[in-house]
């Protein structure tokens, strides 16, 4: 039976659902679900198993690593993962990191709300620093019919030196003076 006959048959109008759906988003899915006696899983409550991994890069003067192997996100919910990058030279480098995600159709749903990724990242000799990623899986991928089965994710990233004007890559690595 397709969805539009159950809803005619449950007398529910058209008009209110949409109203409804179209005013609360998803947060609407619990109720409408009763009201029109159709029962359908909750796109809320799928999860998917989010694993991070950091690539090498070829030469690359930094090590850097994920500090969390994974983690199990509900649909929608926000996570905070972070990597660690330390600069193994005597002196400053600046880098930029390159994300894949893995499968790539998934690309278009995992919603980096920050990231290190968006910007250069200069560390002084032997500096060590962890760099968050913010991020979300996005619920419309509930809706796609391709993704159904989908449950785990890989979030990778790769990171080079970033060529900078050298007045930019230096750090300095003196501490602050004290203001009067």
């Amino acid at each position: 039976m397709s969805i539009w006959r159950g809803l005619a048959r449950g007398g529910l109008p058209l008009a209110v659902l949409v109203a409804c759906a179209g005013a609360l988003g998803w947060a609407a899915w619990p109720t409408l679900g009763p009201m029109t006696g159709l029962v359908a899983p909750n796109p809320l409550n799928r999860t998917v198993t989010v694993t991070f991994a950091a690539d090498p890069s070829p030469g690359n003067p930094w090590h850097f690593r994920p500090m969390q192997a994974s983690m199990r996100l509900r649909l929608g919910e926000t996570g905070i993962a972070f990597y660690e990058a330390e600069n193994t030279t005597d002196r400053p480098i600046t880098g930029q990191a390159q994300y894949t995600v893995t499968p790539a159709a998934l690309d278009r749903y995992v919603v980096r709300i920050a990231c290190f990724c968006t910007s250069t990242q200069a560390l002084g000799p032997h500096e060590k620093v962890e760099m968050p990623v913010t991020f979300f899986v996005d619920p419309a991928i509930a809706r796609d019919p391709k993704l159904a089965g989908i449950t785990d994710l890989t979030l990778s990233y790769t990171f080079h030196e970033a060529e900078q004007p050298e007045r930019q890559a230096a750090v300095s690595t003196a501490p602050a003076a004290p203001v009067n």
